[in-house]
């Protein structure tokens, strides 16, 4: 429901949200609304045409299910029994009653060749378990496990992981080619650890006693003349990494097409038009179980011309600690890069150069022990060069063909000119909110907080916000260029972690709270959340493709369109949340949306 001024701490209350949203002045907020959404088995997903197995509001008349097909064995009426040799429902440890699943979200792996969605008419429900909590009589959230992992095996340089023996493995991907280089070469096109930071001179590596032979890093360069494979520009050198361009967004499941390969890495497309730099041997598919809300928005938003400014958005989903940092909130299927979570401080020196406030360590790569000991962290000393603008790439520079040359400014460190060590730093927490003084001029040491700050808080440090965390569910490792690296309680000691020194334990529940309007206007132009309009009219959102319309629906009930994820997008607020941990399960209770408006007051409340 909708409240007005005098209410509004009450309603932020009412919601669990005992403080004050990110840096809003309470006086000039007109409308708060709050909603929640209680997760069942009902929200499973099964299809990409946005089909649940149980009633959702969306598709479905009162007591029909969507997809009868996604869950066996729960003696609902229309729902299949499980094949008798495949898996079957049981009682875990903490008395909750899985179900098997069986959707297209799961993949069918043949080494050296790909993977392959499958179908719900396979009817072999292998993609994991669902179980509805319930206190007393009342469903209070669900609980998953996934199925492994799938991976397969391909021709190195053209996987995103490198495979060890005993089944180990180190990712082997990145979005950002100073990540790559500084795992493959000591050359360094952004110098700021062998190369002189400075002069850009490459490093001379030799032994205490040179005479037994020195190596200069400037003859380690990557080769980085891609060559296509596949389709209709087989054989050309790749120039563009716009999809559609030259090779169309890969999504891992094939090496056969859609890839360009040197002799040193590939590259692949994602959807987002981010280059995925890679040079392993093996390609997970990670099984996604999906879930769906719909959370009711206010009739006055949708009338005709409606078309207020939201001044805050904040989604509360409660939840276990998860051990996968890629577990996605997708509301309105929106995948957000502009949360980012508390990144690594820094001074901004006269030359514009960023360089490093702390000294911390590089968790770049896993801590896998090994005969010899675990690897040796590298040290990022306060001073470090996070950023080297004398040396930033031009996106529109065409580089030769030959190994000193720079190569294409495909990714954004190349044309930001961000070391390695801007991205592997462990002084950076993406499940934080991130803070900084307002008078900030040349020094960000910005501050971190689980939860948004109160108002208090705020203005007594003189503080604004930067980012709030990233839209994850929380999770104990740091993800992204520190893939396999749990997030310490002590902040920039060395790595690997003891279980004594990580701050997130898997399995503890907690609430996750993100900013709904994060969002990087300078590239990606205003946010689709930013008026109520984008929230109730998917074609007002140029961030998402629409793939279809279900027409099969209940009688009285609208067409639903639906988009190339799979997610219905209806009048109310749309909200995907994508599970992909391996195997130990987790929990999803709840999701709590709360909008701050402009709305009028004379907009009759409910």
């Amino acid at each position: 429901m909708f409240f007005n001024r005098t209410k509004l701490f009450t309603a932020i209350s009412t919601v669990g949200l005992t403080l004050s949203f990110i840096t809003l002045d309470a006086h000039a907020v007109t409308k708060v609304y709050g909603s929640q959404h209680v997760f069942s088995i009902s929200d499973l997903q099964g299809n990409f045409k946005g089909r649940t197995f149980g009633e959702d509001g969306t598709y479905g008349a009162s007591g029909i299910l969507n997809t009868p097909k996604a869950i066996c064995g729960t003696g609902i009426p229309t729902t299949l029994a499980c094949p008798p040799s495949g898996p079957q429902p049981f009682v875990d440890k903490g008395g909750v009653q899985l179900y098997p699943v069986n959707s297209v979200f799961g993949f069918d792996v043949v080494d050296f060749l790909g993977a392959q969605d499958k179908d719900l008419g396979d009817l072999i429900f292998e993609e994991g378990f669902v179980g509805n909590i319930m206190q007393d009589d009342t469903v209070i959230g669900v609980k998953v496990s996934n199925s492994e992992t799938a991976t397969y095996k391909v021709r190195p340089p053209m996987g995103t992981w490198c495979q060890g023996l005993g089944g180990t493995s180190i990712k082997c991907s990145t979005e950002h080619y100073s990540v790559m280089e500084h795992a493959l070469s000591c050359h360094e096109v952004i110098p700021y650890y062998f190369a002189d930071a400075s002069t850009g001179q490459q490093g001379l590596l030799s032994f205490p006693d040179p005479s037994d032979g020195t190596f200069d890093c400037s003859n380690a360069a990557l080769d980085d003349y891609l060559v296509i494979k596949g389709g209709g520009n087989d054989g050309q050198r790749l120039v563009s990494v716009l999809p559609g361009i030259q090779m169309d967004a890969n999504d891992n499941t094939t090496v056969l097409r859609d890839i360009a390969v040197s002799q040193d890495y590939s590259v692949t497309l994602k959807d987002d038009g981010k280059p995925l730099y890679r040079w392993g041997s093996l390609i997970k598919r990670p099984n996604d179980i999906r879930f769906y809300a719909r959370i009711p928005l206010h009739e006055s938003w949708k009338q005709p011309g409606a078309d207020y400014t939201v001044l805050g958005a904040a989604l509360l989903v409660r939840h276990w600690i998860t051990n996968n940092p890629n577990d996605q909130l997708r509301p309105e299927d929106l995948e957000n890069e502009a949360a980012t979570g508390r990144k690594p401080s820094y001074r901004v020196e006269a030359n514009g150069d960023w360089t490093s406030l702390v000294d911390c360590y590089e968790g770049d790569g896993d801590y896998l022990p090994s005969e010899e000991g675990s690897t040796d962290p590298s040290p990022v000393p306060a001073g470090t060069v996070l950023r080297n603008v004398s040396f930033a790439l031009d996106a529109n520079d065409d580089p030769g063909a030959h190994r000193e040359d720079d190569p294409y400014a495909f990714s954004s460190d190349l044309t930001g000119a961000f070391t390695n060590a801007y991205y592997t730093t462990v002084n950076r927490n993406p499940f934080e909110w991130s803070y900084v003084r307002r008078d900030a001029t040349n020094e960000f040491d910005f501050i971190g907080s689980d939860e948004p700050l109160s108002f208090e808080e705020v203005y007594e440090q003189n503080l604004k916000v930067v980012s709030g965390p990233r839209w994850r569910l929380k999770a104990n490792k740091f993800g992204q260029d520190v893939p396999g690296l749990e997030i310490p309680k002590i902040e920039c000691s060395a790595p690997p972690y003891g279980n004594e020194n990580i701050r997130y334990e898997v399995g503890e529940e907690v609430t996750t709270i993100i900013n709904l309007l994060d969002w990087n206007t300078a590239v990606d132009g205003p946010s689709p959340l930013a008026t109520t309009k984008g929230w109730v009219d998917v074609t007002a959102n140029s961030a998402v493709t629409v793939a279809g319309e279900q027409t099969k629906v209940a009688p009285g009930l609208d067409p639903v369109k639906y988009t190339t994820n799979g997610l219905p997008m209806t009048d109310d607020f749309d909200l995907a949340v994508y599970i992909k941990g391996d195997r130990k399960p987790t929990a999803l209770y709840s999701a709590t949306l709360v909008v701050w408006t402009d709305e009028p007051e004379t907009v009759p409340e409910n």
